[in-house]
């Protein structure tokens, strides 16, 4: 009783009995704790890539959750493949993990019906099936690729490339759509917006972007392209430089999920942060209070606010100050070449915050 914390248990007596088993060498049955309990103490995290520098952003916030109530964590990458998935949320479930948290491949919905049948609680993290009333953690794709599309108009940009993920999943077309709002919003139709699509890895982005290049007989008929993720964006710089495509002097660019890549690409990446860290830590801290807490059984959603990321570019580009009405915010920026910049966006800073406050 003393090892497992209960309050019966005088401080002194339990500290005693601690200081006794740590010289003994004593480690906990957790087979026999689970035979009492009926519970591993084990929770399931499913992620798609362990490639994906953004997948230990995730596993470190809901590892942090996890740790502190004292559970530990089974983790399995699906690949983004339908039989992976299959096979990893069955083997967790064959492993008697409490729980389950899980970045879907939007391939297996059925899998969510497998899990609830076994009783066990699940949250989804990062992507939704549509309709699907369950546990839910995710970033507002929608309102943050509007802000992206809003930001790119702001610097004079007119046509532009979507470089989406895999067509299927929610967060992509949801990146899409969100980014046509945005436009529509600057007076743009969806026309203004090529579209191609990757299986959302580097080498893939690379390989479409030089496909695409090529088909448009080797030149850039756009002057900003949106990226589903910066690992995408990773795989577009590499097709640029080849071509000899400069960025920003040629052509801007705008990634997704900031992660560490974006840092070191040359020049630093423009970015969405969808704050991956705390989307694991809400996730895990769902999935605890369902499994614990008897007011936790009622499906919740929880939408992440993610932040546009700016970053600077090279000495040779003009700094400016854009005002972004949607937004009711000014931020810093700077600008690809004069010949392509609408200027009418840009107000000088005493100016605009003389009208701001009168």
């Amino acid at each position: 009783r003393a090892l497992r914390g209960l309050p019966d248990i005088s401080r002194e007596t339990r500290a005693s009995v601690l200081q006794k088993a740590k010289e003994l060498g004593y480690r906990k049955n957790l087979a026999a704790s689970r035979l009492r309990t009926n519970r591993s103490h084990v929770l399931g995290v499913a992620i798609t890539d362990y490639g994906n520098p953004v997948m230990s952003e995730l596993i470190r916030g809901a590892e942090s959750v996890a740790k502190r109530a004292g559970f530990t964590l089974m983790l399995g990458s699906t690949n983004e493949n339908k039989e992976d998935e299959k096979a990893l949320i069955e083997s967790m479930l064959a492993q008697g993990v409490d729980g389950i948290l899980l970045l879907p491949s939007m391939l297996n919905e059925g899998l969510l019906d497998t899990i609830e049948q076994e009783g066990v609680p699940y949250v989804l993290a990062v992507r939704k099936y549509e309709g699907r009333v369950c546990n839910m953690v995710r970033s507002d794709d929608l309102g943050a690729s509007a802000e992206v599309a809003q930001y790119l108009c702001g610097l004079g940009h007119r046509e532009f490339l979507y470089v989406s993920g895999l067509e299927y999943i929610s967060s992509s077309r949801e990146r899409y759509e969100g980014f046509c709002r945005g436009l529509a919003q600057n007076g743009f139709s969806s026309e203004h917006v090529r579209t191609i699509a990757c299986d959302g890895s580097r080498a893939d982005a690379y390989r479409v972007m030089r496909q695409w290049m090529e088909e448009q007989g080797g030149t850039l008929p756009v002057t900003a392209i949106f990226a589903f993720s910066d690992y995408v964006a990773c795989g577009i710089y590499a097709a640029l430089r080849e071509k000899g495509i400069r960025v920003p002097e040629d052509v801007s660019i705008v990634g997704y999920d900031n992660n560490e890549f974006s840092h070191i690409l040359v020049p630093a990446l423009t970015t969405v942060d969808n704050h991956f860290y705390d989307i694991g830590r809400r996730a895990m801290g769902r999935l605890l209070a369902v499994l614990l807490r008897p007011d936790g059984k009622e499906p919740k959603e929880y939408v992440n606010q993610p932040e546009l990321v700016l970053r600077e570019f090279p000495d040779t580009i003009e700094t400016k100050c854009l005002y972004m009405p949607n937004q009711n915010r000014l931020v810093m920026i700077h600008c690809p070449q004069e010949n392509r910049i609408d200027t009418e966006p840009f107000f000088s800073v005493l100016g605009l915050l003389h009208d701001r406050l009168n």
